[in-house]
């Protein structure tokens, strides 16, 4: 088992320095566009579950999935490009994608770290726990425990085939699987078992617990009140069993830091990450899919490498650091990544200078 700490490490923001210290000659020495270093895909709208607190089910509902044609060409754009990383997730359930396994197969075979984020009901029916050991990371959703709360929220029955599939996975793959994290998202329906959660987690052999407090896009009357909020503060200072390395469960309220939106949005000036959504169109950062201002092309008309050089893509950098500089950036990975790079610059010279 590789040795990986959740907070440690997969909630580091710090890691964008292997990234950006890869590139920083090159910024020395003028240059602004770089291919990413991770991309997200949404290969299907397609989902087995209907979640109540799920932000893209009613966004999804006329849509369907990346064709085949479009999936071969974009898988090949990636390696082309070197990108580093590419996570399939949801849009809808990725694993009930035609051939997912044949994808995550090739992206392996050229050197390309992937992962799965998914509900994990359907991930042995479709065959993927042979080639499971393909990739870095399983992030599985989980959210609940007991049966009648998971039926409630999900509309199914499937708790079982989710809480079962790590020990699956490690008794096909042993000291080759992947981690295999599961990701619980806290609403008013299941907030009252964050201590059932960490022990039946830990029981079924997942290698971390993700909490996260629901953000209610839908307005659908999922979100927490202050009391709820509250009632798992307290439940959580009674816990003696708590390992932060294991779960953020400590930090899900009041962790993020106000700070200063300086500088650009480095991430996206740079180009470090993409996302695909179902329909084929492009989005340098996943909060703003089906936001036009920001799409820099469509699939079914372009490949990824037109488009990522293209004036479209400079036209929407500009238009995200406007954001940006506007400080009405919300609930997105890149922030962290903008302040460390914006930090960083500012200590370091102007001018690449070969001499030390």
């Amino acid at each position: 088992m590789k040795d990986i700490a959740l907070t440690r490490d997969l909630l580091n923001s710090n890691k964008i320095f292997f990234h950006y210290g890869n590139i920083l000659e090159d910024i020395g020495r003028g240059k602004t566009a770089f291919n990413p270093v991770s991309i997200e895909i949404h290969p299907t709208a397609k989902c087995n579950h209907r979640c109540v607190h799920c932000s893209y089910m009613e966004r999804n509902e006329t849509r369907a999935s990346i064709s085949e044609d479009i999936m071969e060409g974009l898988i090949d754009s990636v390696i082309n490009m070197g990108i580093r990383g590419v996570y399939f997730s949801g849009g809808g359930e990725p694993t009930l994608y035609p051939n997912l396994g044949k994808y995550i197969s090739k992206l392996n075979d050229h050197g390309i770290e992937s992962s799965i984020i998914t509900n994990g009901s359907c991930f042995e029916k479709m065959g993927l726990i042979p080639i499971a050991n393909k990739l870095n990371y399983i992030a599985v959703s989980v959210p609940a425990v007991d049966e009648k709360t998971f039926e409630n929220i999900t509309k199914t029955q499937n708790l079982k085939d989710v809480l079962s599939l790590p020990g699956k996975i490690k008794a096909v793959h042993g000291e080759d699987s992947p981690i295999i994290g599961s990701r619980i998202v806290i609403t008013n329906q299941n907030y009252m078992e964050v201590s059932n959660f960490l022990k039946i987690i830990k029981e079924s052999q997942f290698d971390y617990a993700l909490f996260k407090a629901v953000r209610d896009y839908e307005d659908n009357g999922q979100g927490l009140t202050k009391e709820e909020e509250q009632f798992i503060l307290d439940e959580i200072k009674e816990l003696d069993f708590i390992d932060d390395n294991f779960t953020n469960i400590q930090n899900i309220f009041g962790y993020k830091k106000e700070f200063e939106h300086k500088g650009l949005c480095w991430t996206n000036q740079y180009g470090l990450i993409a996302n695909v959504s179902t329909d084929g169109k492009v989005y340098p950062n996943i909060v703003e899919i089906d936001h036009e201002e920001f799409c820099i092309g469509d699939l079914n008309v372009e490949s990824l490498e037109e488009m990522w050089n293209s004036k479209r893509h400079e036209e929407v950098k500009e238009v995200s650091n406007q954001k940006w500089k506007n400080a009405e950036c919300k609930n997105c990975r890149a922030m962290n990544y903008n302040r460390l790079m914006q930090e960083m610059q500012e200590k370091l010279p102007k001018y690449f200078d070969p001499f030390i």
